[in-house]
């Protein structure tokens, strides 16, 4: 039985990585997706949910554009009649030094993880609160529950105020009396797609995600292996269903331990 076959979801960063696999999570459950992405790649995310036989539109968009955000839960109203889970995936690595790395390149990473995250909850939270139900999933990062090993405050700084921005939301609407509408984080580990397997800059110069994590992390991980991305799609999935009711402001560690070791 496909247990979303009554809700329209939202997915920005939907292209690639672990936005497609969120994607093809939702269209399994038989939810009709609206798929927002900057990158060329969303035509063929799009074009495998519709072979799949998935209801999906594609909206190229970007996060860092409110109007761009508005126009994808528009979009979401329009043609699924309303917008009941958003998942914001969008997101940048930009890897670096802190001392070294461009101010601009750093703000950037900041603007499209966090502001990304802000201006598309603040797009879809209108028409959600109109209902009075809906669910906000955000993709964080265990990096945002801690400093890292280097090369990467940007992003850990960015991912520390996504799983923030998601507990005061949370905090917020309840407050206000919007018990139907639920926030909360996935924090994945190093992941086998996207920025979990891109190049990266480490002390020893560029290296692959999978190098990195082998050579550096293994070790560290309790089941000493990467974080396949269908299971960061479960755990969104379960985020928007009715069992997951009473869950919110929550930041859910998908990183087979890491954190905790």
């Amino acid at each position: 039985m496909k247990r979303l076959g009554d809700r329209t979801v939202v997915i920005t960063g939907a292209a690639g990585g672990i936005g497609r696999a969120i994607a093809r999570a939702f269209a399994a459950e038989g939810a009709s997706l609206v798929l927002g992405d900057l990158a060329p790649t969303l035509v063929d995310a799009r074009d495998e949910i519709h072979r799949g036989g998935g209801c999906v539109v594609a909206v190229q968009g970007d996060v860092t554009r409110s109007e761009d955000m508005a126009a994808l839960a528009a979009c979401a109203v329009d043609e699924g009649g309303a917008l009941d889970v958003l998942v914001t995936c969008a997101g940048l690595g930009g890897s670096g030094l802190l001392a070294e790395q461009d101010e601009a390149d750093w703000m950037r990473v900041v603007d499209v993880n966090l502001g990304g995250t802000y201006r598309a909850i603040r797009a879809a939270l209108p028409h959600m609160m109109a209902r009075g139900s809906g669910r906000i999933v955000t993709i964080a990062s265990v990096l945002g529950k801690m400093g890292g090993y280097g090369f990467v405050t940007a992003y850990a700084a960015s991912k520390h105020g996504v799983i923030g921005l998601t507990r005061a939301l949370a905090t917020e609407l309840g407050s206000q009396g919007f018990r139907g509408i639920t926030v909360n984080a996935i924090c994945p580990g190093y992941v086998r797609a996207g920025m979990g397997v891109a190049m990266q800059s480490t002390k020893a110069g560029p290296m692959s995600g999978i190098e990195i994590f082998e050579r550096y992390y293994r070790r560290q991980v309790p089941l000493r292996r990467m974080i396949e991305p269908e299971e960061i799609a479960h755990a969104a999935v379960f985020l928007a269903l009715p069992e997951s009711a009473g869950i919110t402001g929550q930041a859910v560690n998908v990183d087979g331990g890491f954190f905790m070791s």
